[in-house]
């Protein structure tokens, strides 16, 4: 009788261990999560590169535990995560609303910057390196991003993240002065001088110091030649003139480029110039 008590008490101990260990292995309900424990497995993910994943816990926090720490910091996790997952409007939202809810946070000027990288990605594409040119492409994301970055620089000069931001706007002005460039080149295949014209001196009066500043004189000059506007010819060509020594190098790359692109066909032309358009 006693070993019989003693064999019952025993497997119901047993019982019991088994079913708390049991217990313990089923996922807790989100309802019943800490706040510490979706940080811990939205940052685990983070780190793991688990982008959706991150992006699921993140909210998730978000939702329940919608003030603190955590939350502060979450936001900025949040936006890396949806920019990495190739989502930048989702990080632009979530950036917007963490600079409205904490705007004296010291990582005010990184969520600037991340919103100017999010808004930039829009204006890339991997194809870049190796076949497309992103002056094709409307010219709409590329002032967007440099907005953003101008923003970041007007607001934190001093941020660590200024000389990137820097480069990046140099970068983005000489993309928009070869798309204007590359219009001019196209109202002037199509013999649409006057317009042709206009684009290029477009390009020097708000692009004055960019990449495509040579190429604009060199086209102007020849519009102008086709024209049989023989005086304004010669004050396009005294200002070539006038930095001889500085630009001729350039000037004769810029030149050899226009008649690389004389001698494509019609269709190679206008592929080219729509190519950025049709994505």
């Amino acid at each position: 009788m006693k070993k019989t008590l003693l064999s019952t008490l025993i497997i119901a101990m047993l019982s019991l261990q088994g079913c708390s260990t049991l217990t313990s292995l089923v996922a807790k309900e989100d309802s019943e999560k800490t706040v510490e424990e979706f940080y811990s497995s939205a940052t685990t993910a983070f780190k793991a590169g688990m982008w959706d994943t991150a992006i699921k816990e993140y909210e998730k926090l978000k939702s329940f535990y919608p003030y603190g720490d955590y939350t502060e910091q979450s936001y900025l996790e949040l936006a890396y995560s949806y920019y990495r997952y190739n989502e930048p409007e989702s990080a632009i939202r979530e950036l917007d609303e963490f600079i409205r809810q904490f705007p004296k946070h010291p990582s005010v000027d990184y969520a600037l910057y991340l919103q100017a990288l999010s808004v930039d990605s829009v204006n890339k594409s991997w194809l870049d390196k190796f076949l497309t040119d992103p002056a094709n492409r409307d010219t709409r994301s590329t002032l967007r991003a440099f907005q953003y970055y101008n923003r970041l620089l007007e607001q934190f000069p001093n941020s660590r993240y200024a000389p990137e931001a820097s480069k990046r706007l140099i970068a983005l002005r000489n993309q928009m002065a070869r798309h204007e460039l590359l219009v001019a080149q196209f109202y002037f295949d199509k013999q649409a001088y006057l317009a042709a014209a206009t684009r290029a001196t477009y390009v020097l009066e708000n692009y004055p110091q960019s990449v495509a500043t040579l190429e604009s004189l060199a086209l102007l000059e020849q519009v102008y030649q086709k024209l049989e506007m023989p005086e304004i010819t010669q004050d396009v060509q005294q200002v070539i003139q006038l930095n001889q020594t500085r630009l001729q190098p350039t000037l004769e790359i810029a030149k050899q480029k226009q008649l690389e692109h004389q001698k494509k066909s019609w269709w190679q032309k206008t592929t080219d110039f729509f190519d950025g358009f049709t994505r």
